[in-house]
Order: structure tokens, then C-alpha cells, then sequence
């Protein structure tokens, strides 16, 4: 794990600034200077002042207190499953699967969850154990160090007592490591915070068998409300039951060592009291896409240290994205443990390896066969709400961002349809983006500031919660987007920003580990295969709502590393693109039927915290958004919903059942609600385009049909609406194109190859935003199928052979 030099203290530090009383207050705004673009220096202060508490959110976070053993001024990580640790005077919510860990100010409790609640919502963190020691008061949890999927900390008393503990996404472990402190166990209550057991807990061997305490060895087990635990130690340690219940544990030597294992069962002990003795040092996720063969291959590396001689290797847990549809031998012979994202399946060793497809992503889609009327429509969409308009653009970082994709997108469909709109609404793309990735002293909005303290870039205006790294991926990767397809557009504009914009995109995905200026992976999750969204993390561990922009955050990162021809961002897209897709899949959906508990009741969820699941958004109880926010933004880059046949159709349904039930509920609760239909039109334009966006990729002309529909009718507000106008065309190819034939893919990851489930009729497709021509090899498995040869900035698409 990394673990940095400087003063061994909790540091509260902040950069060119001075302590008036409410915090630290940032002075600077210099520009720095990025090829053609540059951003400020420091971010802005007064800007985003609270009006009742007078807290200036900016300030805040960047001289709020941050909790570290050490600090050299490193990046901080923000939106990690651990954020709480870094951020709360005793971290909560550590959820390393599949238990989940507390700091407390006597020590820490572990909960091992084995249950969910009644409506299958949360899992359930109820008698932990409970690791303390005599007389020890922790003053503070500190972060010592962390890996790409593990963590370790300190339960900190003084210089001279302390306890560290060392937590691993998946790793069913929790290891404790003490200097001055004589360990204490105990059961806690019902809800833990500190309660005891009223029960008295059941001891039993690393055999699984009853024993009797005192005892003197290096295992002990604990059976306590239905809950199995297994103590490793070192050899000679005695447990005995102390005058107040608790177990006093005294170690035969010097120093000391707990490592706490959560069992399926007391026969496991044995398994898991063999690998306890080595603890993680660092993880790292290693990976590397592969070109000619459409693959992903990752290996997972557990860097450990042993606590006793010889000791090598830990138990190792995966989640269903991991484990299924994973093309390489990967033993996972351990024990299997039940989680709110289904079974963890467990290999024990220190290296593990995957891979797994990928069938690459596109901006858009060109013209193919005949487009009906949609070019028509397409063409007065892309007139009156982009070429003509004097609309301005968003000024946040949101709906800016968006408002950036969106013309992006429109400037595309442009050129593909040869529209003459197409030089408006680039030149248009092309200053509203340059403004936002340069800086201007004195500027009110549209640039992005440095956060020295926390090693960041922020844009401004921010919005939901941006200026403390809350939705970072969200609204910086249609910032992304914007730049790549903008460099295929523009032949000059990559040259200028394209540094620039690959500044955003290192912020909320630095893949170089060798790049310090920003934490790695900031809001990726590698192990739990989704991101998350919140930069402060909550009390009950992290959250994340809309996974169709995370997924888009990641094509983006595909679409910019190669119009840049950088390798290692697309390699680093196609991780993340691979990982979000199958995560938003399995975790939001359960199109397998093996992750929502048995008593969930739904057939999605909105959003998905560290231990739970919400049927619900963070603005709305419609289904109509808690689907349709996983849906943002419509695009090529959704097409992964479709692998599964029928997938989407059934989705659909499920939503239109849910929204049914909701209408009726929410007309007897409320006398002054209206009934809506369950209809696209009732939807309004903004939220249609996401809805019709996803079934094109199930059904495409039945998606064309209802907008012709819907165009016809008089008065219609949906089908000419501004957010249309890509859906339009995209539907209308995808009905010549058909649906990805999963089957395939091409040696470029901007290609794919559909087919059309009627005709039988296989295209290949593939973008090229660079400057000379390229050639795209296209395979079935490993049987070649056809090749393209695409011109410069342009897509192209040919007939399978």
C-alpha cells in the first residue's frame, strides 16, 4: 500500500493560504498553462457560500481535516469505499465484503453479515466482534496506507499505543496488528455502537469442535448469534475470560497479532486459519487490453508480508462480474459467502487472473442503407436546436457537460448525414468547449481550478456536490466525450486541447501510476467493478446512482485515448468500460436472477450503496427516472444491455409494470396528483430520449415506428425535442444495422460488427478520428471476417464476407 514520508501527525494542511477562524482560505487564482488550454491555479473563494451557515463549500474541502498517519502531500482518494476513514474522526462503514468494519473509540467492531433485512434492501450489520484492549481509548482512526482494493489504518491512542488494521475488498479478513496494547474481545450487542452481547458467545477450534476457555494456541473460534469468527495469533497466545466478561488475550512474546476471519461455518476454520498469516501490503489490478483478440486480461496482485515464517498468499473473494463469463483457469475452491451483490466466490494465493471480451464502443453511428424519414427529421432537429439557436449552454459542470455531449453528438450525426448544419454547430462545439478548458482571470464560470490540498480539478460553476468531488465521473466524462469527437471533427482542435482534455480525464481516472498529481482511479472501484459517486463518503460507507454515465465516462476515456493515440488512456477505458458495463448489469438489474436478495421486491434498483440497495433516485420515487437515470446518456456506448438476448425487452417490461403500480399508488395517496399514462409522450423530451435509447438497442424498429408516431402528431413535444435529434438517427440505423453480434469484434476498440436478426445481414463498423487512414480487421473467435479500410477523421462500414 502506498504510505508516505513527512510529519507523524494528523495533518490539516492547505496550500498559499491563511486560518481566519471559519478555515482555511485559499488566495491565488494564477493560470496554468496546457497546450492551447489551462485552468486556475487554485479554486475560486466566496464563490459557493452557504447562505445560513456562511461555510464556503470550496474552503471547506480543501482545509478539512483529513485523517493520515503520515503525510508527504500526496494525492488524497476521494469516493472510495473507505472515504469515511479518511474524512471522520473514527472511519464507519468499511465495507470490505462480506463483513463490514467500524472504528470506534475503543477500538474497532466487526460485523460479520450473514442476513438482509425484511425487504431485501440491506444487509445486515447486527453482533459484532468487537477488537479492543485494556484500557484503550483511541482518540482516532488514522489511514496508514492503501492499495488499488485495500486499506489499513490505525486506531490510534498515543505514539505508544495503537492497534493498525488491514482490510482487503473480498479478502473475508481482518487483520490487527498492536504495539502497547493488551487485546481485548468481546461480543457486542444487537446493533453494535458500542453495546454488549446478552448472550454469552461459543467457543470452538480450528477443527470446528467445542472448546472451553482458557485456552493456549494460536486459534480460537467464536460462534456468537449465528455468526462464526476465526482468531489466528501467534503460537503460546492464551484467551481467558476476564473478570468482565471479555476475553483477555496475552501473546506468548513481544508485539502482537489478531487476524479476525469471517466463516461460512466452524468446519472452515481450518482453511482460513492457513492463509491468516500473511497480511496485504499493497494490491494492485494490473491490466492490459488486447487488440487482435478482443480481449480484456487482468491480474489481480496481493503484495504481503508474513506474520510468521513461511506464511505466503490470502483468501481472495470475487463477485459474479468477475467470475462470470471469465475466460482464464481461476480457482475459486474456497469458501463462498452470500453478499447484497451476490455470491463471493474465494481462491487462496497472492496473483489471479482474468480475462474477458470486449467488443469495442463508438461515438455514433453513420449512415447505412436507407434512412427513412429520419434524415429529414433529423435535419430540421439539428437546425432549429443547434445550428440556429441562441439557447446559451449550461455554466456547471453538468448540464454544461451535457449540453457539450450533445452537440458533440449533433455535429456528428452532421457530418455522417452530410447535413450543412454541420459547420454552425461545430463552430458553436468548438468555443463553448475551449472556453470551458481555458482560464481567464476574473472569469466567472465555464474553467476548471486546481485543488492543490487534494489533488484535483474542479470545474466551475460546480453543481450536486461537484466542488467536493461528488459525481466527478459523471460530469467530467461528457467533457471527455465532447474532446474526442470534436478532435475527429476539427483537425487543429487536438492539437491545442488535447493535453488539456486529457488532464480532465486523468482527474476522476488516473490509470499512471506514476502520475501523482491525482489519486489513481478516483472514482473507479476496481474490485467492486462499479465506481462510486460521492466524494466525502457517508457514515454507511459510498454510494452511486446513474450508471449510464459512469459507463459513459469510460467510452469516453476509449473515444479521446485513441483521437489522441494514446495507448494507455484506451487501455485504461477498456478496463473500466468492461468492469461499469457488467457491474451496472448485475448489480442494478440482476438479469441472472442471483444478486437482489429473495425478498426484493423490485426488478431494478436506482442506486446501490456499500451495503445496501434503493429503490429510488435522489430526486424522485419514479420509476420512470430510477430506470431511466441508468439510461443517461442514449448512445452506442449502451449497447452492452443487449448481449443477453431479450434482455432489454424484459427490462422495459419490468419498468413499465413498476410505473404502472406507481401511478395508482401515488393517485390514491395524493388527491392533488394526476394520473399519467405509461406512455413515451408522457415522459417530455429530455427523459424519452434516454428511455427510446435504451430499447433501440432491444428492438430498433419499433423504437423508429413510435417516433414517426409520435412526429405526426400535432402539438408533439417529445419527438421534437433537442435531446432527439441523435436518438432519430441512431434508431434509424440501428434498424438497418440490427443488434452487436457479440460473437465478433474488430482490431480496433472504436469498431463492432452488428447483424440484423431478420435479414441475417452482418456489418462491420469502425471510427477513425486520426489524421491517416487505418485498416480494422474484423474475427469471429479467431476466424477473420472481413476488414475495413477507413479514411481519416471519418466512420465507415462494409458487409461482413
Amino acid at each position: 500500500m502506498v504510505e508516505g514520508g513527512g510529519m507523524k501527525r494528523v495533518v490539516l494542511l492547505s496550500y498559499l493560504s491563511v486560518s481566519l477562524g471559519l478555515g482555511m482560505v485559499v488566495v491565488g487564482q494564477e493560470v496554468v498553462r496546457v497546450g492551447e488550454g489551462s485552468y486556475a491555479g487554485g479554486p475560486p473563494v466566496g464563490k459557493m457560500v452557504d447562505g445560513k451557515t456562511k461555510v464556503d463549500a470550496v474552503v471547506e474541502t480543501e482545509g478539512r481535516r483529513v485523517y493520515l498517519v503520515e503525510d508527504g502531500g500526496r494525492a488524497v482518494p476521494s469516493n472510495k469505499w473507505y472515504q469515511n476513514l479518511l474524512l471522520k474522526q473514527y472511519g464507519t462503514g468499511l465495507w470490505a465484503m462480506p463483513h463490514r468494519v467500524d472504528a470506534t473509540k475503543e477500538g474497532i467492531e466487526i460485523f460479520h453479515s450473514t442476513s438482509y433485512s425484511g425487504d431485501g434492501v440491506r444487509a445486515l450489520t447486527e453482533y459484532p466482534l468487537v477488537v479492543g484492549g485494556e484500557g484503550f481509548g483511541p482518540v482516532d482512526s488514522r489511514v496508514k496506507g492503501w492499495g488499488d482494493w485495500s486499506v489499513a489504518f490505525r486506531s490510534y491512542e498515543s505514539e505508544g499505543r495503537w492497534m493498525d488494521v488491514t482490510l482487503g475488498e473480498g479478502m473475508p479478513t481482518v487483520w490487527c496488528e498492536f504495539r502497547g496494547v493488551v487485546p481485548r474481545l468481546w461480543a457486542g450487542g444487537h446493533g453494535g455502537g458500542g453495546s454488549r452481547a446478552e448472550r454469552v458467545p461459543g467457543w470452538f477450534g480450528v477443527d470446528g469442535k467445542p472448546v472451553t476457555l482458557p485456552v493456549k494456541g494460536a486459534a480460537l473460534g467464536m460462534r456468537h448469534e449465528g455468526r462464526c469468527y476465526g482468531i489466528s495469533a501467534p503460537e503460546g497466545t492464551e484467551f481467558a475470560i476476564g473478570a468482565d466478561g471479555r476475553v483477555a488475550v496475552t501473546f506468548a512474546g513481544e508485539g502482537g497479532f489478531l487476524v479476525i476471519s469471517m466463516l461460512p461455518a466452524e468446519k472452515d476454520f481450518a482453511v482460513s486459519h492457513e492463509r491468516a498469516y500473511a497480511v496485504p501490503r499493497d494490491t494492485r489490478l494490473e491490466w492490459e487490453y488486447d487488440r487482435e483478440a478482443g480481449q480484456l486480461r487482468t491480474e489481480w496482485v496481493v503484495e504481503t508480508a508474513p506474520l510468521k515464517p513461511g506464511a505466503k498468499g490470502v483468501i481472495q473473494g470475487f463477485l459474479p462480474h468477475q467470475w462470470r463469463d471469465n475466460g482464464e483457469p481461476l480457482e475459486l475452491g474456497g469458501p463462498e459467502f452470500g453478499t447484497i451483490r451476490g455470491v463471493m466466490k474465494c481462491g487462496a494465493g497472492e496473483r489471479f487472473r482474468m480475462s474477458h471480451p470486449f467488443r469495442g464502443v463508438l461515438p455514433g453511428l453513420p449512415a447505412v442503407g436507407e434512412m427513412g424519414g429520419a434524415a429529414e427529421r433529423v435535419s430540421g432537429l439539428l437546425r432549429e436546436h443547434f445550428a440556429e439557436t441562441k439557447k446559451p449552454l449550461g455554466t456547471d459542470t453538468y448540464w454544461g457537460g451535457k449540453d457539450l455531449q450533445r452537440y458533440a453528438q449533433a455535429a456528428l450525426v452532421a457530418a455522417e448525414a452530410g447535413d450543412g448544419s454541420r459547420g454552425a454547430i461545430e463552430a458553436r462545439l468548438k468555443e463553448s468547449l475551449s472556453d470551458w478548458l481555458s482560464y481567464k482571470p476574473g472569469e466567472a464560470a465555464r474553467y476548471f481550478a486546481w485543488y492543490p490540498r487534494r489533488k484535483g480539478l474542479v470545474g466551475f460553476n460546480a453543481a450536486y456536490g461537484s466542488e467536493h468531488f461528488t459525481d466527478t465521473h459523471f460530469h467530467q466524462g461528457y467533457f471527455v466525450h465532447a474532446a474526442a469527437v470534436l478532435s475527429q471533427l476539427d483537425a487543429g482542435f487536438a492539437s491545442a486541447y488535447g493535453e488539456m482534455a486529457a488532464l480532465v480525464a486523468k482527474n476522476y481516472a488516473n490509470w499512471d501510476r506514476g502520475d501523482e498529481r491525482f489519486p489513481r482511479l478516483r472514482t473507479f472501484d476496481v474490485w467492486r467493478g462499479h465506481s462510486y459517486a460521492d466524494g466525502n463518503g457517508f457514515p454507511e460507507g459510498n454510494n452511486q446512482e446513474s450508471t449510464g454515465e459512469a459507463v459513459n465516462s469510460w467510452a469516453a476515456l476509449i473515444l479521446l485515448g485513441e483521437a489522441l493515440g494514446d495507448e494507455k488512456m484506451t487501455a485504461a477505458g477498456v478496463m473500466g468500460y468492461v468492469f461499469e458495463s457488467r457491474a451496472a448489469e448485475e448489480y442494478w438489474f440482476d438479469p441472472h436472477g442471483d444478486v437482489f436478495p429473495a425478498a426484493y421486491e423490485h426488478e431494478a434498483c436506482g442506486m446501490i450503496w456499500s451495503g445496501s440497495i434503493v429503490w429510488g433516485t435522489w430526486f424522485t420515487a419514479s420509476p420512470s427516472w430510477i430506470y431511466g437515470i441508468q439510461w443517461v446518456p442514449s448512445g452506442p456506448q449502451l449497447s452492452f444491455f443487449g448481449r443477453e438476448l431479450g434482455l432489454v425487452e424484459r427490462v422495459y417490461g419490468g419498468y413499465e409494470r413498476e410505473q404502472e403500480a406507481f401511478e395508482v399508488k401515488e393517485t390514491a395517496r395524493r388527491k392533488e396528483y394526476r394520473r399519467q399514462p405509461v406512455t413515451t409522450a408522457a415522459l417530455g423530451g429530455e427523459l424519452a430520449s434516454y428511455h427510446l435509447g435504451f430499447r433501440m438497442h432491444g428492438d430498433a424498429a419499433k423504437v423508429v415506428k413510435e417516433l414517426e408516431t409520435l412526429w405526426n402528431e400535432p402539438g408533439d413535444k417529445v419527438a421534437h425535442n433537442e435531446w432527439m435529434a441523435s436518438v432519430h438517427w441512431q434508431a434509424a440505423a440501428l434498424k438497418t444495422l440490427g443488434r452487436v453480434d457479440w460473437r465478433c469484434h474488430g482490431t480496433s476498440p472504436v469498431s463492432m460488427v452488428y447483424g440484423h436478426p431478420e435479414t441475417g445481414v452482418r456489418t462491420m463498423v469502425a471510427w477513425n478520428p486520426g489524421a491517416a487512414a487505418r485498416t480494422v480487421k474484423f474475427f469471429e473467435g479467431k476466424k477473420e471476417i472481413g476488414e475495413l479500410s477507413v479514411p481519416p477523421r471519418s466512420m465507415a462500414s462494409g458487409r461482413v464476407r
